[in-house]
């Protein structure tokens, strides 16, 4: 009797290990990508989703969620994410004019849809209130940057993962396509999560 429990004991431990170790990867609430809806919607909406919600370039919930994906994706486990990025003009430093021009336009709502099949990442975007969506292209690498930010930015560092073809590309290098005045000097890319700290 006693080796019958002893065996019992030892199969429920290697059954707990191997339903750890199948620990389901994420996916995206296709549900709220769909929606269409105000940015106030949205917003309550994404609260109450696993979604990982940025407000400007601050995450504000949903950063295990994030982790949980990028943590599957570096493994080569199917998963997807659903990002969602809400930006208002209150507050921002412009002009009288040109705050009078675009606040009716304000606030605004993304709905970023990150999908990796194992192989690729499929990247879809559109804004909340409308069907049509804004972008959608495939990428081979999603590429974890951090650093100091330049002294003139308006925040101190970054953390943000980057949605290239090119292994080998850096922040530094983004960076620099950007500004350049040469058409080709571009780095093809999408920041996905951009996070910054004061």
């Amino acid at each position: 009797m006693k080796r019958f429990c002893l065996l019992l004991l030892v199969l429920i431990g290697v059954a707990a290990l191997c339903a750890c170790s199948q620990e389901q990867a994420p996916e995206a609430d296709k549900t709220l990508f769909n929606a269409v809806c105000d940015a106030g919607e949205a917003m309550e909406r994404a609260q109450n989703a696993d979604a990982v919600v940025f407000k400007g370039l601050k995450l504000v919930s949903g950063g295990k969620v994030w982790d949980a994906f990028y943590k599957a994706a570096q493994k080569g486990k199917p998963a997807s994410v659903l990002c969602v990025n809400y930006y208002d003009i209150e507050g921002v430093n412009m002009s009288e004019e040109l705050y009078e021009a675009e606040k009716d336009n304000y606030p605004q709502v993304f709905f970023l849809l990150l999908e990796y099949n194992g192989a690729d990442y499929e990247i879809t975007v559109r804004k909340s209130d409308e069907e049509a969506l804004d972008y959608h292209e495939t990428f081979g690498y999603l590429k974890h940057f951090t650093g100091k930010a330049p002294s003139q930015a308006a925040y101190s560092s970054y953390d943000n993962y980057v949605l290239v073809d090119d292994p080998a590309a850096t922040w530094e290098g983004i960076e620099a396509g950007l500004v350049s005045s040469q058409a080709d000097a571009g780095i093809k890319h999408y920041t996905v999560y951009q996070n910054t700290f004061d």
